[in-house]
C-alpha cells in the first residue's frame, strides 16, 4: 500500500510534502530552522504566517491561536502570551452570563439592604438645612479611615452612601441617587460616572458650605472616588447632626445642639 501522503498525515502544507524530515522533526519538537517558527506541524517565518488562511488547526508549537469575538482570531507566539487562558467565544458568552448573574445578585442584596438602610437611617435625619446653616470643619481625604463605620459602609455599599449623600444635600431623591450611582459604579459606564460624580460631589460641597474646585473634585473621583464618598459621607453626617453605625443605627444630635458643635469645631479645629 502507498504510504499516506506526509503533508495529510502530519498536518503539513503542500508545499512541505515533499520534504517531511523538518515537518517531523517540527513535531518532535527537536530542530527548527534558523529564522523560522514551529508551527507544530511545519515551519513559517513567523506565527502570524503558520495557519496560512487554515485556521486555528494550523496554530501549534511555538505558537497559540487567540480567539476573538470579533473575528476568527490570531496566531501568535506562545511567549507573548505565557500565563494568559485562551478565551474563544464561548468563553467570552460563558463569561458575560456569570457578570450578568453577579450584578443581578449584587443589585437584589444592595436593594434589600437599601430599603433597610432608608427606614432606620435615612427616614430618622433631616436634610442639610437650606438657611441659618454653620458648615462644620472640613475633613482630610483620608478622615474615613478614622471610622471604620463609614470605611465599611463605604466599601460594600457605596451606592447607598451616596444616595443618603445626595439626598441630606437636596441635589435629589434617596431612591434615584441609589440607582443613578449604582449603575454608574458597576456597569461599563463607569467612566462617565466619575465626571458625573464630580459635578454631584462639587454641588454637596457647595451645599455644606465647603470650598472645593471642579478640578479637585474630578481628581478625586477619578483617583480614590472611595475615600472621597467616605471622607463627604462624613460632612454630610456632621451637618444633619447624624451618627451613623453598624448595622443600619443611627443617632440625631438636635438641630440647635449640632450648630453650636459647628461653631465650636471652626473656633477651636481639632477639639482644642
Amino acid at each position: 500500500l502507498k504510504p499516506a501522503c506526509p503533508s495529510r498525515r502530519l498536518g503539513v502544507p503542500p508545499w512541505a510534502a515533499g520534504n517531511s524530515s523538518p515537518a517531523l522533526a517540527a513535531m518532535s519538537g527537536v530542530f527548527t530552522p534558523p529564522g523560522n517558527v514551529n508551527c507544530g506541524g511545519h515551519f513559517a517565518a513567523s506565527c502570524a504566517s503558520c495557519p496560512a488562511g487554515n485556521g486555528r488547526s494550523w496554530c501549534n508549537g511555538d505558537c497559540i491561536w487567540v480567539s476573538s469575538i470579533v473575528g476568527d482570531g490570531d496566531c501568535e507566539h506562545s511567549s507573548f502570551l505565557r500565563g494568559m487562558p485562551e478565551l474563544d467565544a464561548q468563553d467570552a458568552d460563558t463569561s458575560f452570563y456569570w457578570w450578568m448573574a453577579t450584578f443581578v445578585l449584587t443589585a437584589l442584596i444592595m436593594l434589600i439592604y437599601a430599603v433597610v438602610y432608608k427606614k432606620k437611617v435615612v427616614d430618622e435625619c433631616s436634610p442639610i438645612p437650606s438657611s441659618m446653616n454653620i458648615a462644620g470643619e472640613p475633613l482630610p481625604l483620608l478622615a474615613c479611615l478614622k471610622s471604620p463605620h463609614t470605611m465599611l459602609y463605604t466599601l460594600c455599599c457605596m451606592p447607598i452612601v451616596l444616595g443618603k449623600n445626595y439626598w441630606a444635600a437636596g441635589l435629589m431623591g434617596f431612591w434615584p441617587g441609589c440607582l443613578f450611582s449604582f449603575l454608574l459604579s458597576y456597569t461599563p459606564l463607569y467612566p462617565f460616572g466619575v465626571c458625573v460624580r464630580a459635578i454631584l460631589s462639587k454641588k454637596v460641597q457647595d451645599t455644606i458650605g465647603h470650598d472645593r474646585s471642579w478640578a479637585q473634585a474630578m481628581i478625586y473621583s477619578l483617583f480614590c472616588m472611595p475615600c472621597d464618598v467616605g471622607r463627604e459621607s462624613m460632612e454630610v453626617d456632621a451637618e444633619i447632626g447624624a451618627e451613623i453605625t453598624c448595622c443600619c443605627k443611627v443617632e440625631v444630635t438636635s438641630r440647635l445642639m449640632n450648630e453650636m458643635s459647628n461653631v465650636k469645631t471652626r473656633m477651636c479645629p481639632g477639639g482644642s
